[in-house]
């Protein structure tokens, strides 16, 4: 075969997609990339939500659609498209592993809708819209809290502190001890079955030295 040959054979054997098709199949990606934006929507914590990160994903979602019907269309420009992207160089840091996991996410039912194999694009992307949603609102086992106990000049009674805080707690853990003449400070880790409630922090104030108590929920959350 001559490059002559070749390269006909490369432009004519091709797919050309019609504006009807074309239409229907964005119009298919639109609506799978609406699930994961409401997946994205309802999974994450409304502290740490990204209304623009959330839309990128359908817009990316619909440009992979476009990049795989082109290279469908054409096996000369597949080539070409191959070269291009493998140039392309993506440095912005996603500081959510669950981030990344949406990207993948949307990249691959991409790739579904533009093979037009329908049954296995909205089967996938429901199955694991389903997983993502009971798995975010599932109870945890096991709650975790920061509890920082502020003390002045008096030191903190450890052991009272630690009999006051054992019936409510699972697991504890001191994290970080803070002291001077006239300040003490304690980090401690505890896990808890249920919610904290106050009662903790008014039976803690009754330890000897303590002068304040906080607590912080680890929401596993990136926020920024």
């Amino acid at each position: 075969m001559s490059k002559e040959e070749v390269l006909g054979y490369f432009y004519t054997n091709s797919n050309e997609y019609g504006v009807k098709t074309t239409l229907l199949i964005l119009l298919c990606g639109l609506a799978v990339g609406m699930v994961i934006y409401l997946t994205y929507y309802i999974t994450a914590e409304k502290v740490a939500y990204n209304s623009k990160f959330n839309w990128s994903l359908v817009i990316m979602h619909l440009i992979t659609v476009v990049v795989m019907l082109m290279i469908s269309s054409n096996i000369a420009v597949s080539l070409g498209m191959v070269g291009a992207l493998s140039i392309v160089r993506f440095r912005t840091a996603v500081k959510d592993s669950r981030d990344t996991m949406f990207i993948f996410w949307a990249m691959a039912e991409g790739l579904c809708v533009s093979s037009q194999n329908w049954r296995l694009t909205f089967t996938t992307v429901l199955f694991i819209a389903a997983i993502l949603i009971i798995s975010s609102k599932a109870p945890g086992l096991r709650n975790k809290y920061l509890l920082v106990v502020r003390g002045g000049g008096q030191a903190i009674d450890r052991k009272q502190f630690e009999e006051k805080l054992k019936p409510y707690v699972v697991s504890f853990r001191v994290r970080t001890v803070n002291k001077d003449a006239e300040y003490e400070e304690m980090i401690c880790e505890i896990g808890t079955k249920g919610e904290i409630n106050l009662d903790v922090l008014d039976a803690l104030l009754t330890v000897s030295g303590i002068q304040s108590v906080n607590w912080v929920a680890q929401s596993g959350e990136t926020v920024g």
